[in-house]
């Protein structure tokens, strides 16, 4: 429309400028010539509403800078700034120290680990420090058995040789360490049948010690007085041996009597009177009581002193230091109830120095026998060796009878 051409026109056949001027200026009118129809104008809300808004602003804006100006004290000031610096330094110190503690949280948890592969080590049966530290304790207890056999010869010109039947009745005590093969002589005096007999006097002798060691004093003196009469009794029987410890069958009548002598008492020890080794039974009522769990030769030997035809042997049984470590931890796992291996040999190094010291209280021969049994060569069948345990059971065919002893 603005050039003026017709569209119909033919194709070829534009007709000549002047004509499109003609046509323009007679037949059509452009459309930017044509007048625009007015709008009223009108003021938008909005933006009257944004204008008041930032005029507040920057009233509000000016009113707080005059504020501050006006008010010194609000502004920072160098005792602030002293302050903050300080905090500054604290926070930095005491985030040194944090991480010094974490460091020596860390030390102290190695150093922990290390000493529990330490103890897993010691624990270890075949630890040589182990060993030696139970030999020690061992060639202790065998020192006090030399000085027992000396302490006759001091007294005597001649030293006293005990031979097989020599009109005494005989009560052995196996004295050793937990480990040390206790087992093996129940298996030998139940093999000896009628020839052996359980005393009274062991289970009597233990609740006795269970009276000092559980704090149970109100039951010492009868026991003591009940061990007296058992003595007397069993010499009386004659013709046997009394096995005081190992093969056991008399602790429920030694509680019965016990309990009968002193009414209303509570009982020393109301468990089993086991193999009577050193340390006896398992930790009772806590593990920490097995430390505690000692029998006492001193008491048999006082129940013994004066009994005519009596005689107290004390077979001291010793075995090798790996050997007794390996038992006791190992095979029947004694030390399950310390918790740990390295515990329980604390508390054998502990029997062992009890031990010692009660073979030195001893009154010397011929009241009290004391001989030295390598558990060992025992076991092995040593000839010389069941010798001697004919002459300490003063059986016989004790020799014959332990071969059958596995």
């Amino acid at each position: 429309l603005e050039t003026g051409v017709r569209l119909d026109a033919a194709p070829g056949h534009a007709p000549p400028r002047s004509a499109i001027h003609a046509a323009q200026a007679t037949r059509y009118t452009p459309l930017r010539s044509l007048p625009a129809k007015k709008r009223p104008v009108t003021a938008a809300p909005g933006m009257a509403r944004r204008t008041i808004l930032a005029v507040a602003a920057g009233l509000l804006l000016l009113l707080g800078a005059a504020h501050v100006y006006l008010h010194p004290t609000l502004q920072p000031t160098a005792h602030e700034d002293d302050t903050i610096a300080r905090l500054e330094k604290l926070h930095q110190a005491l985030a040194e120290k944090t991480s010094m503690q974490e460091k020596t949280l860390a030390s102290y948890k190695a150093t922990t680990l290390a000493a529990q592969d330490a103890m897993k080590a010691q624990a270890n049966p075949t630890t040589s420090r182990i060993e030696e530290a139970v030999a020690a304790r061992l060639a202790a207890i065998q020192r006090e058995a030399d000085l027992h056999a000396e302490a006759h010869q001091e007294h005597h010109e001649d030293p006293y040789i005990l031979q097989k039947h020599n009109g005494h009745i005989p009560f052995v005590f196996v004295a050793g360490l937990e480990g040390t093969g206790h087992h093996w002589w129940k298996a030998f005096w139940e093999q000896c049948g009628s020839k052996a007999r359980p005393s009274l006097l062991g289970p009597l002798a233990w609740q006795r010690a269970a009276a000092v060691f559980n704090a149970k004093m109100a039951l010492d003196l009868p026991a003591s007085k009940l061990m007296t009469e058992a003595a007397r009794a069993e010499t009386n029987t004659g013709g046997t041996v009394y096995a005081l410890n190992t093969l056991g069958g008399r602790n429920d009548e030694a509680m019965r009597l016990l309990k009968a002598s002193a009414p209303g008492q509570q009982l020393p020890w109301g468990e089993g009177e086991g193999m009577g080794s050193y340390p006896n039974w398992w930790g009772t009522p806590t593990p920490d009581h097995k430390a505690l769990q000692m029998p006492d030769l001193t008491y048999m030997a006082d129940a013994l002193r004066g009994v005519q035809g009596a005689q107290l042997r004390i077979v001291l049984l010793t075995r090798e230091a790996s050997q007794i470590v390996r038992s006791v931890c190992d095979k029947r796992n004694f030390a399950k109830s310390v918790g740990g291996c390295a515990a329980e040999v604390q508390i054998l190094s502990l029997g062992a120095g009890i031990l010692s010291t009660q073979l030195e209280a001893l009154p010397p021969p011929p009241s009290v026998i004391c001989e030295h049994v390598r558990f060992g060569k025992l076991q092995a069948g040593d000839a010389e060796t069941l010798e001697r345990l004919s002459v300490l059971s003063g059986i016989d065919d004790a020799a014959r009878v332990a071969k059958r002893v596995r």
